[in-house]
């Protein structure tokens, strides 16, 4: 019979929780994206432009320059469909 893993339950991310999360995970993302992506995903995120800040943060993770863990990766995606949801 084959081993079972654990399951873990992932909720889809409220139009009102994107700007604070997007906050917290470009906090996350900090250590590892030059000065300059972080100043404009900032500023894209407090004017209110998810959107922009969604595709910069995606191409820099795209680009395989930077190494993150599945959990940072999993919230910009959850991020993603709650931006183009709203």
């Amino acid at each position: 019979m084959p081993k079972r893993d654990a399951t873990y339950r992932i909720d889809p991310i409220e139009p009102g929780q994107v700007g604070p999360r997007f906050r917290v995970l470009i906090d996350r993302f900090e250590p590892v994206l030059d000065t300059s992506d972080v100043t404009a995903l900032r500023a894209s995120v407090e004017i209110g432009d998810y959107a922009a800040a969604y595709a910069r943060l995606d191409r820099l993770t795209d680009d395989g320059t930077i190494s993150v863990d599945t959990a940072l990766l999993v919230e910009l995606v959850l991020l993603g469909q709650a931006i183009r949801a709203g």
